[in-house]
């Protein structure tokens, strides 16, 4: 049982339930259903984007409400396509949530073993996301081909493993991001991946010297390497790029677009 789509009130987002089942909030949002105005409509969680920030608030309190958290109980990082990790903790809490100047500077991943949530914003790139039952932690990761080339998945296992974490009990899951079908790369991109990967199953070469780039299969590759359990590792295995009807894409749109939001947090400590 992996990802599955699901409705409460007017959101639609996916989930997964057997995450859920533990005690561990996880979701990833849609477009739908929310106040912002073409070309943000209608559910764009993204402060940094240029959208009226007082829609960007109202959809903010519409995602956190779907989860019973207020703000002051959410952390989120500046994104940066970087692989900077950190673990936070309920003082943290509140930083990012209502305004961009207050998220945690240069931080595409975060952890915690407290009860506040974790934000990120996606348009295309990868949402990671971590559970380690022995440490009953979580964790959130923003991987775009930067981030994916320099394996911020395993640098988020890395700070699990520090603290104690057994990487071979980690569950992981990789969300919504543009898919293989629709992910063409250049040379540039493809020798980034050469050069920290022994081998590049997941690039496939295309008669114009470019580059199919499958971000799923190099980040579940990532977590196999490093010990996680095939049948602990959730793909949703959905293109944002390919379905416009639900899904933001940068790609597809242009910077002008939306964001939506992945989200992970303990419900019990």
């Amino acid at each position: 049982m992996g990802w599955k789509w699901h409705k409460r009130e007017n959101l639609t987002y996916l989930t997964i339930p057997k995450w859920q089942a533990q005690g561990i909030d996880i979701g990833f949002s849609t477009r739908v259903g929310g106040v912002s105005s073409v070309p943000y409509d209608s559910f764009n969680l993204g402060l940094h984007v240029g959208d009226d920030p007082n829609a960007v608030l109202e959809n903010r309190k519409r995602w956190l409400n779907q989860w019973g958290v207020s703000p002051a109980r959410v952390v989120v990082g500046e994104q940066v396509h970087g692989t900077c990790v950190l673990w936070v903790n309920e003082e943290d809490g509140g930083r990012g949530s209502l305004g961009a100047e207050t998220a945690i500077p240069a931080m595409d991943g975060l952890v915690t073993q407290s009860l506040v949530g974790l934000m990120a914003f996606f348009a295309d790139c990868v949402p990671l996301f971590f559970y380690y039952p022995d440490l009953k932690a979580v964790g959130i990761a923003h991987a775009g081909w930067k981030g994916t080339a320099q394996k911020i998945g395993q640098r988020v296992m890395e700070y699990f493993e520090k603290a104690g974490g057994r990487t071979e009990n980690a569950w992981v899951a990789i969300g919504p991001s543009i898919g293989p079908c629709c992910y063409s790369v250049d040379e540039r991109v493809a020798t980034e991946f050469r050069l920290n990967y022994h081998e590049t199953p997941f690039l496939h070469s295309q008669e114009d010297g470019h580059y199919l780039l499958d971000l799923w299969e190099a980040n579940k590759t990532l977590f196999l390497k490093n010990g996680v359990r095939p049948e602990n590792i959730e793909v949703a295995s959905t293109c944002t790029y390919d379905n416009p009807e639900w899904f933001f894409s940068h790609r597809r749109d242009g910077a002008r677009t939306g964001r939506m939001a992945g989200w992970i947090k303990l419900r019990r400590g």
